[in-house]
């Protein structure tokens, strides 16, 4: 026969009863952020503008999301299409205060659905496009920071690793949305003391190859951007690692190249001038927070521009195009932990 619970039982029972009934309401009244990344989350960009994310919002009381789009790894349309519906689907079941979206493709698959919503904010990071694309220019629940190329300390690094005479510049990309703005950006550039001589969008591996090979009598360094969309073949749709592609151009070009990607060096590429990750994060965390915990309307807080960069240097790519580097630029890689 089952023995009745004493009262000190009934009691702690009761107690942990209601422990968990607080716990519950206390965490379904806290604020929501949800962070949308346009990438995945192996990503050295996604994981670096996590970690500024965190260092804002780590210790608040909040709850806080992740979604990843995973566009890189899958740039076809039909799987960003079900991609975006997954996550305005999350969006509008969750419900959260703010939603930091980050890169291009997040504002423009999830974001701007929700421009001028009575209830949900949007701050935006890592755009590289113009905000009319996504309604944001007009939006009153909108604000965010810039993802600007850093060109200015991309020439300057280029002036200084490049001899006079030798400093014709080539320029390779995909065919991808966020190649087309930064494409324009690197086109209307003024790059003296240096020379463009190129920009070449590619589609296919058959199409990188092409340019790659064809720049080696035309310039004196490749400026490679964005490269994880290239197709196999006309035929083959399927993307060729990002890795593959920077191997072969390693193995097949005689020119040094520099990015301002920072996955470029981690693929096996020489050196990278790039916008700092964690700059985006920390600032797009600050501008959540301020809406979130202070009550400031977006419309309130302007607009940033990123200031910081970070350098990437992988050293066997030095040496094997004899690259003299600055002590300066390889204490700066070194200092951050980006030198390989």
């Amino acid at each position: 026969m089952m023995k009745r619970p004493g009262f000190n039982q009934i009691i702690i029972i009761v107690f942990y009863l209601t422990l968990c009934i607080f716990l519950v309401g206390f965490n379904l009244s806290k604020p929501r952020v949800l962070v949308i990344h346009s990438y995945d989350p192996d990503y050295s960009w996604v994981g670096d503008v996590n970690k500024g994310i965190n260092e804002v919002l780590g210790k608040k009381p909040l709850s806080v999301k992740y979604f990843y789009l995973d566009i890189r790894r899958h740039p076809d349309t039909g799987y960003m299409t079900n991609a975006g519906i997954a996550a305005r689907n999350l969006v509008n079941k969750w419900k959260p205060g703010v939603i930091i979206a980050v890169d291009d493709e997040a504002q423009m698959l999830v974001g701007k659905y929700f421009v001028n919503h009575p209830s949900i904010n949007i701050v935006f990071a890592g755009v590289e496009g113009i905000l009319e694309e996504y309604g944001y220019d007009s939006a009153v629940n909108v604000t965010g920071i810039f993802e600007k190329i850093q060109l200015d300390a991309l020439r300057d690094t280029m002036v200084q690793i490049l001899p006079e005479g030798r400093r014709r510049i080539a320029h390779i990309s995909d065919a991808s949305q966020p190649a087309l703005f930064s494409g324009g950006e690197i086109n209307s550039y003024t790059w003296k003391p240096l020379e463009l001589k190129d920009s070449t969008r590619c589609r296919t591996f058959d199409d990188w190859k092409k340019a790659v090979l064809q720049a080696q009598d035309n310039a004196d360094i490749l400026l490679l951007t964005d490269y994880h969309s290239i197709r196999r073949s006309p035929t083959d749709k399927s993307i060729v690692p990002p890795r593959e592609i920077i191997q072969w151009t390693e193995q097949n070009s005689r020119l040094p190249g520099i990015s301002y990607r920072e996955a470029y060096v981690e693929d096996g590429g020489m050196m990278a001038v790039c916008a700092s990750p964690l700059e985006q994060g920390r600032a797009a965390a600050e501008m959540a927070l301020e809406i979130v915990e202070k009550g400031v309307k977006p419309l309130d807080i302007f607009f940033r521009e990123n200031r910081l960069y970070i350098v990437h240097i992988r050293e066997s790519g030095v040496k094997s195009h004899h690259i003299t580097m600055p002590g300066m630029l390889e204490a700066f890689a070194r200092a951050t932990g980006h030198y390989y």
